[in-house]
Formats: C-alpha cells, structure tokens, sequence
C-alpha cells in the first residue's frame, strides 16, 4: 500500500531567467507550478527538466537537476520568463523505476496549476554483457578491485520534445538542450574474478509511451555506461558495445546475448 504522506516535488523555478530584473508585480501575477509525488518517492531521488515559452512562442531550457526538496517545504516561485508571466511550460520527470512523465501547461489564463506525479511501473531488461579482462580498468588504490556501473539516458528525445514548436511559437531562444543526461544510478558491476562477464539490469524505456510518441525513426536515444571505483564514485572509464557508432548502449527491443563491449577513456 502506498503512503499517504505527499511530499511536495517541485515548486517551478524560473531559473532560465537568472540575471533578469523580476518586478515584484511581475512576480505576484505570474503563475505556479506545483508537482507532486507519491508519498513513497523521495523528492532526492527525482529528475526533472523543464523549459519556459513567452507570449511570442520562444523558450528557454533550463539544465537538468535532481531535486532536493525536503517534506513541506514549499517555496512558491514564479513562472517568469523574460520579466513577465510565462505562456507555457512543458516539464519532463523521471524517477526509478517509473515511466517518464512529460507535461505541456497552458499558462496563458494566470491561474496557478497543481499536479500529481503518477508513478506508472516501468519494467526492467537485464543485458548480459562481456568485456574482455585487459580492458578492465585497474584499480590500485583500493582492496575491492569490483566496479560499479552506473548508467544515465542521454535525453535526445526530451530535446525533440521541448523544440516541438506550438502553431504561434517561433523559436527556443536560449539555453542549449544538450548535454543534460537523466541518471540512471547502478545497474551492475564488473568483477574482475568472472573473466570479463558482467549483467547489467535497465530500464526498459521501449515500453515507456514516450519511446513511441517522441522516438525519431527508431532511435530514441543512448543509455551511457561508466565504470566507478565502489566507495568513492572515481570514474575510470566508460564502455560501449564494441560494433556500436553511439558512445553507449542504443535504446532497442533486442540485444545480442552476451553483447560484447569495449572501453573509452
């Protein structure tokens, strides 16, 4: 059963209009944006990105953050872009073990909007992978020579989502959509001792309505992998299926069993 507590999620932000003079009359007209989620999600382990739309259709995007709210925490800010009320919103979130949810508000009446982020389940796949001994990077600093993988999604199609440009817009005007990767966490380890054989468990985001709705031609995107040092997080390298053009792992129905893999540094 889930919890009846609600932790507030997310107050937006209009941070894609930091260094702009905001009036105080500005900001006491312009609307709020609140999101929430279940109790049993904690608010530090939530993504989220958003981008703002003035009243001539551009935008900016803002970079993508983990949330830190804590319970009943509630600073209402403004949805400002530009020193004046914001037009729209469009709002992407991801927590584990969840489908993303993507948002496109209509903030052109004023009136402040409230939500509840529905955790929709979201399967895993388990990938069987090999990388062979000499490629594994050397641990010399510390006794457990296991590393971690972590994973992040590379949000290529949250970018194909933000540009989608309303019938009015003309154009995002700032901030850039690359270069923000959702975070995935751990998904697996290598263990020196198995002779370069390793699984790692992911999300399946082909199962996810946002694969179908915003994937362009097949590709969705690209799920990163890097090897970490277990304790203190030092990343060593990163891996990639060997025969793979991407820099990391293609979001797709099938992979080959056991999928081969080599490293970048």
């Amino acid at each position: 059963m889930r919890s009846g507590i609600v932790f507030p999620l997310l107050v937006l932000v209009a941070v894609c209009t930091a260094g702009l003079a905001q009036s105080r009359s500005t900001t006491a007209i312009a609307p709020r944006i609140t999101i929430y989620p279940p109790g049993h999600i904690p608010p530090q382990v939530v993504w989220m990105r958003y981008a703002m739309y003035g009243p001539e259709g551009s935008g900016r995007i803002s970079q993508g953050e983990t949330l830190r709210a804590e319970p009943n925490y509630r600073p209402y800010i403004s949805a400002v872009f530009n020193g004046a009320p914001a037009r729209y919103a469009k709002i992407v979130i991801y927590a584990s073990g969840c489908q993303f949810a993507a948002y496109d508000f209509n903030l052109e009446s004023g009136s402040d909007i409230t939500e509840k982020f529905r955790c929709d389940s979201l399967p895993t796949r388990t990938v069987h992978g090999f990388l062979a001994p000499d490629k594994i990077p050397s641990n010399t600093y510390l006794a457990e020579k296991k590393l971690d993988i972590a994973a992040y999604e590379d949000g290529s199609w949250i970018c194909r989502f933000f540009l989608q440009l309303r019938q009015e817009a003309t154009t995002i005007q700032a901030g850039s959509c690359l270069g923000s990767d959702v975070p995935l966490g751990l998904v697996g380890e290598i263990d020196p001792a198995r002779g370069g054989n390793f699984e790692i468990t992911i999300p399946d985001f082909t199962r996810d309505p946002v694969f179908d709705k915003f994937g362009e031609q097949g590709k969705f995107g690209v799920i990163g992998l890097s090897l970490r040092e277990k304790k203190i997080g030092h990343v060593l390298a990163t891996i990639k299926p060997n025969d793979s053009p991407e820099h990391g792992l293609k979001i797709q129905g099938e992979y080959r069993e056991p999928l081969t893999f080599t490293t970048e540094h």
